[in-house]
């Protein structure tokens, strides 16, 4: 208790309520604003069925608005991915990778993160089986992030069921699209997406000196 006390008088800007570093991502679309991504941190998104919107969910971080339309790459790991859904100027900075494996679109991500050089990764896992993502060991999610904060990336996450024990803020999709929604406008769907965020954690950001000490 003693020790505590020491600590938060010599570094109380360690123990100040603390504001995470939220990306830019501007977008007219509520359920995009809603994932509140952070750079240097997991947000993994669950969706109750195929049909709850992740795709749609997907476009609508590619097509996003404003200055961070930077190059995004998306792990597709079932290569379900359906690029003529996507605008062409999207397309231009998007790096696609084609999996069908769990590991497999485990081990593209470890290396886009560990390149450095683009911004927003999305890891796209909910088509697989829910046994097969929860069967990842947990220490992939925990070195995924590490990589992430080390990088300043920012990794969104998608599975079928709550999977990343690490991540800093959690959504879910738990919607269901049904046969007419097809004839409706993209953009019209988007809109109308409910996004339901699950956790929301706040980052602790340690000043130089404590960490040294750490």
């Amino acid at each position: 208790m003693a020790f505590r006390d020491f600590l938060r008088a010599r570094f109380p800007e360690a123990h100040a309520p603390q504001v995470p570093e939220v990306a830019p991502v501007a977008s007219s679309l509520t359920c995009v604003e809603s994932l509140q991504l952070s750079r240097g941190a997991i947000t993994e998104v669950t969706a109750a069925s195929a049909s709850a919107g992740t795709g749609l969910l997907i476009s609508g971080l590619l097509q996003r608005e404003g200055p961070c339309r930077e190059l995004t790459a998306l792990v597709d790991g079932s290569d379900a991915f359906d690029p003529w859904s996507i605008e062409a100027g999207a397309l231009e900075r998007l790096l696609w990778v084609r999996c069908r494996a769990p590991d497999e679109a485990i081990r593209a991500t470890d290396l886009l993160l560990r390149d450095g050089n683009v911004p927003l990764v999305l890891l796209d896992l909910q088509m697989q089986a829910p046994r097969a993502v929860q069967s990842l060991p947990s220490s992939v999610w925990h070195r995924l992030r590490m990589l992430a904060e080390k990088s300043g990336a920012m990794l969104c996450a998608f599975t079928p069921v709550r999977t990343v024990p690490c991540a800093r803020a959690r959504v879910r999709l738990d919607h269901r699209f049904g046969l007419a929604d097809q004839f409706q406008d993209r953009s019209v769907l988007l809109r109308s997406l409910p996004v339901q965020v699950e956790r929301q954690r706040q980052p602790l950001v340690l000043p130089a000196a404590a960490k040294a000490i750490a």
